[in-house]
Order: structure tokens, then C-alpha cells, then sequence
């Protein structure tokens, strides 16, 4: 059974190790923030402990079941809205904890939920924009908004079977084994969602 308290000893414990090997070394948990789904996981509690430099977050707004592909015009728009409301929720808790916050993960599947490598991603690349804007403003109006990584980079690996749970000998696309195999893989033919990833690394680098 999981214990909150067992977990957050286990946190500090491993942060106090990694600081002792390499005292440059930032140091973060992975948390996906508090979910709306109860796991235990305390936001402000698993992330106040001192040898943790910075908090961070995941946004799933498909898996939430926020977000429809197969009904994009009806739900994205309800799902933007709470998937920026859940950054901002959790950066006003990161900043009573006055450390910086990384929205560590998101991601949005191909148009339709296709697991196709040619589906189109006019979606994903609207997310993207609307994700990374956000976190831009925010970075920009002096919040501790310091970055934001989507899921995943395949580059040049392709599934052996669009959909298809990966097994040994399979390329690595970005996507977990256990789950269907490009459904947030971005590769490096997507063109339109690199140019949307590059312009917001130049802007943020800027600031």
C-alpha cells in the first residue's frame, strides 16, 4: 500500500544522496502535480523538501479525458482551459515554495488519434503554440515558469506497426512500451511541429 510519508522519506533520503555525489546536480521527482485522478502524491508536501531544487508537472489532457481527437471542435477548447488552469494552480504553489517549475510533460495524439507517421497533426501543432505561449507569458511576466517539454521525440524511429505496443527488436519512438506506439511520437518529418518547438527554444532562450 502507498504511504505518502514512506515516499516523501524515500524523496529526501535520494535527493540528500545526490547532493552529497554531485552538489551541482539539480534535482527534481518527475511528479505529474496533483492529478485529478488521488494518488497520494501532495504537490507542495513531496516538493518543499530542501534538496529538491524545482518542481514539476505533466499535463495529459487525452488521458484526463479532456480531450476528444475524434471530436477536436467540441473539446479542445474546455480542454485548453484546464490544462492552463492546472499550470497556473500548481505555479502559485511553486512559487509559496519559491522554486521554479517545469511543465516536464505534454502531449496531444495526430488528428483523429491516428498512430500513423503521415497523419496529419494540425492539432498537436495548435497545442503546442497554445502550451508553449502560455509558458512563454508566464516566463515573461516573472512567474517561476521555467520551461516546457513535450512528448516524445522519435526522430528518425517508426513503429513497426503504427498502434502497435512495442516489443524487443522494435524501434524507440518516444513512446512507452506499454503503450500503442505513435500516439505522441513526433518525428523529424513532422516539419510544421519542429518549426513551432524551434520558434519557442529561441524565444525563451531570449529571456
Amino acid at each position: 500500500m502507498f504511504s505518502p510519508r514512506r515516499y516523501r522519506k524515500w524523496i529526501g533520503e535520494s535527493a540528500r544522496l545526490i547532493k552529497k555525489l554531485d552538489p551541482n546536480h539539480l534535482v527534481c521527482i518527475g511528479s505529474e502535480g496533483n492529478t485529478q485522478v488521488p494518488t497520494g502524491n501532495h504537490f507542495k508536501k513531496d516538493h518543499r523538501i530542501p534538496e529538491v531544487d524545482y518542481t514539476t508537472i505533466h499535463i495529459w489532457i487525452q488521458n484526463w479525458q479532456w480531450y476528444d481527437p475524434q471530436a477536436p471542435e467540441k473539446t479542445y477548447h474546455r480542454a485548453l482551459e484546464k490544462a492552463r488552469s492546472y499550470i497556473l494552480r500548481h505555479l502559485r504553489l511553486a512559487e509559496k515554495l519559491n522554486k521554479p517549475m517545469v511543465l516536464e510533460e505534454f502531449g496531444i495524439a495526430r488528428d483523429q488519434g491516428s498512430y500513423s507517421d503521415t497523419a496529419s497533426v494540425s492539432w498537436r501543432d495548435r497545442y503546442f503554440r497554445d502550451i508553449f505561449g502560455t509558458a512563454l507569458q508566464l516566463a515573461r511576466a516573472g512567474r517561476p515558469m521555467a520551461g516546457a517539454n513535450f512528448w516524445a521525440w522519435a526522430g528518425e524511429g517508426l513503429p513497426r506497426q503504427p498502434g502497435a505496443v512495442w516489443r524487443p527488436g522494435d524501434p524507440f519512438t518516444g513512446d512507452p512500451p506499454h503503450e500503442h506506439q505513435g500516439w505522441y511520437s513526433v518525428y523529424q518529418q513532422d516539419q510544421t511541429t519542429l518549426e513551432t518547438i524551434r520558434g519557442f527554444t529561441g524565444l525563451m532562450g531570449q529571456d
